[in-house]
């Protein structure tokens, strides 16, 4: 029981959307600074030092270490509702992320809880992708489909935590689950202009 209590973790989520016509649709990276957020990138983990926000357990039934916010950030540009242009990040943001403890194991539970907005970003990049081959572009199909991949990711965030809880095989079956999820997903990995 003690060790369930010292790996409870409080995730946040933050679901973005907006219909704004003809600007680009809401976007939580627009009000953080370059450098309080990270890309989602295979080369690049979360470390510790990332997490710069003050700690919050006022909602937490559990004793909490550590807490994540991780954002699938949807930017658009839309003409008479119709999308002409989009974008899709995975985004973990640095000062509403926070830590009290420098587990490895906690850590390793946190980045995959980034590894599956970035599942689900993938998701939606495909979703997006067939929306767009189809000759599809109407602004309300893709709220809906980014909507709908947000509450599936929910729900996952949820299951894997209930799972998990300080079993560490358990955590190493979701680490290998989640990572040949994004594989099979390669061709949608978001590269950044340069």
């Amino acid at each position: 029981m003690k060790r369930r209590l010292k790996y409870g973790i409080l995730i946040f989520v933050i679901i973005i959307c907006s219909s704004t016509i003809p600007n680009y649709g809401y976007s939580e990276k627009a009000c953080c600074q370059e450098e309080n957020i990270i890309l989602w990138s295979n080369d690049r983990k979360l470390k510790w030092e990332d997490f710069k926000g003050v700690p919050d357990t006022s909602h937490s039934v559990l004793v909490t270490v550590a807490g994540t916010t991780s954002v699938i950030n949807f930017e658009y540009k839309t003409t008479e509702s119709i999308i002409t242009s989009y974008k899709i990040e995975s985004i973990f943001v640095k000062n509403k992320s926070w830590t009290l403890t420098s587990d490895t194991q906690v850590l390793a539970h946190e980045q995959l809880h980034f590894d599956i907005t970035e599942l689900y970003a993938r998701r939606i990049r495909k979703a997006f992708d067939s929306l767009k081959s189809r000759k599809n572009y109407i602004e309300d199909n893709y709220v809906k489909v980014y909507n709908r991949n947000i509450m599936q990711k929910n729900e996952l965030d949820d299951l894997y935590d209930n799972q998990v809880y300080g079993n560490d095989i358990n955590q190493n079956l979701w680490i290998k689950k989640i990572s040949n999820e994004i594989l099979k997903l390669k061709k949608y990995e978001y590269l950044p202009d340069d």
